[in-house]
């Protein structure tokens, strides 16, 4: 989202350097104890329970058991623990590494991020999967590939299906994790995009190009839809703009049938026609942390195009879309809590509060942050749950999510690839970024 006068902006802060904060190595083992182990596959909670880690991986989960001897413990007596979050909307080019520890601070341990420079988001990805700097795991598409008006950022122009063949192919040999397209990437090119991605071996995710339906792109391969299609999805099988729920029923079992992923967005929905002014729900204080240049592109899209009809319209359409999402869920299609350029961390709280808010149970609203990314990547053998083998990346809360949904928010301790950070050193990378605002 952006237009050319946000673009220097963008680009300066894509120049920023990466934060300095490394992540010490694991050398001894971890052991958290007493603490009530949440199971987000299936909402049971192991009380009592001892989580045993040796370098970045959780050894054992045993309940009613000591720790073991020579162990760094944590008390995790009265507390919860459940596995990291994850943002899978971000857009690192807009905001600049400093919002990496950010992330780490509010218990989001991973990150897809939608739409970047290449060399800035790779540079992330390699310095936060090394451990030369704290940060959460980056999955990455790279640029958006389409053919958008003007000097739109994060984007990477094609127009043509050569265009297309040979821009997945350049992304693929960076080492990209997976293809986003956008409102304008031209239909042949699309096409083109979809058959080498699937070539490739490399997801396809974004959004339905203008002058496609959303069954030709999933007949093509793609597997993910942001932002509910521009809050349109349901508009088709509603027979206009209001939500028929029974009339969508079979829509909604299709998509899960054919694995196709939903990002909602609700709170960037909601609020990126107001966010950095009053009439904003983020608040002054998560607001501090927005550095210059992306309250500068805030407000350069809501110039073009934000009037009290549309901001009406957005928060409106948020609201009915909370309820698609739930609907959705209930259906079985996949659900990934992304915030877009929203304020890193605390915009995956106020996601999961809107999902909760449509009518989503805290459970399910919490596996769109956990269990539901390691699902989309294939890899729950090691991420999204506390057991044995899987990577340890933890938030540690002082009161339990399931009853309250409000409650990731009350983060005692995080641990990322297996090193623990306690409330203490949390509170500290709060007070030290955002640098430019404080």
């Amino acid at each position: 989202m952006g237009d050319h006068k946000a673009t220097s902006c963008l680009l300066a802060v894509a120049a920023t350097l990466i934060a300095t904060v490394s992540v010490a190595p694991q050398t001894r083992t971890l052991a958290i104890a007493h603490v009530n182990v949440i199971d987000v596959g299936d909402g049971r909670i192991v009380p009592n329970s001892t989580v045993t880690i040796r370098g970045k991986t959780i050894v054992s989960v045993t309940p009613n058991s000591a720790p073991p001897a020579n162990a760094r413990v944590v008390d995790g007596q009265g507390a919860f623990l459940m596995p990291g979050l994850w943002d899978m909307h971000a857009h690192m080019d807009a905001s600049g590494a400093s919002w990496l520890q950010l992330y780490v601070a509010n218990g989001v341990t991973g990150i897809r991020d939608m739409g970047s420079d290449l060399d800035v988001i790779l540079k992330m990805r390699d310095a936060t999967s090394s451990g030369r700097v704290l940060g959460p795991r980056i999955f990455a598409a790279g640029p958006i590939l389409d053919d958008a008006p003007g000097d739109w950022p994060f984007r990477m122009r094609v127009k043509t299906a050569e265009d297309g063949k040979a821009a997945v192919q350049q992304l693929k040999r960076r080492g990209v994790d997976l293809i986003k397209v956008h409102d304008h990437t031209p239909r042949d090119a699309f096409f083109a995009i979809a058959e080498e991605a699937r070539r490739q071996n490399l997801p396809l995710a974004g959004h339905v190009p203008i002058g496609l339906s959303v069954e030709e792109v999933i007949d093509a391969g793609q597997r993910d839809i942001e932002h509910l299609s521009n809050l349109s999805l349901w508009k088709p099988c509603s027979g206009g703009a209001a939500y028929r729920p029974e009339a969508c029923r079979a829509f909604f079992e299709m998509l899960a049938r054919r694995g196709v992923w939903q990002g909602p967005t609700l709170v960037a929905t909601s609020e990126l026609g107001t966010i950095g002014t009053p009439a904003s729900a983020v608040s002054a204080d998560h607001l501090a942390y927005a550095p210059q240049s992306l309250r500068d592109m805030w407000a350069a899209i809501q110039r073009l195009f934000v009037t009290p009809d549309v901001v009406r319209a957005l928060r409106a359409g948020a609201e009915v879309a909370a309820v698609v999402t739930k609907d959705m869920a209930q259906a079985g299609i996949g659900i990934l809590a992304g915030c877009d350029t929203m304020i890193a961390g605390f915009c995956v709280h106020d996601e999961l509060a809107a999902m909760v808010r449509g009518g989503m149970t805290p459970l399910a609203a919490l596996q769109t942050a956990t269990l539901n990314p390691a699902r989309y990547f294939g890899l729950t053998q090691t991420l999204g749950g506390i057991a044995p083998g899987k990577t340890a990346d933890l938030v540690l809360l002082d009161a339990n999510p399931l009853t309250d949904i409000a409650n990731v928010r009350r983060i005692r301790a995080v641990v990322v690839a297996g090193r623990l950070l306690d409330r203490a050193e949390l509170d500290k990378l709060l007070a030290e970024h955002p640098p430019l605002q404080r």
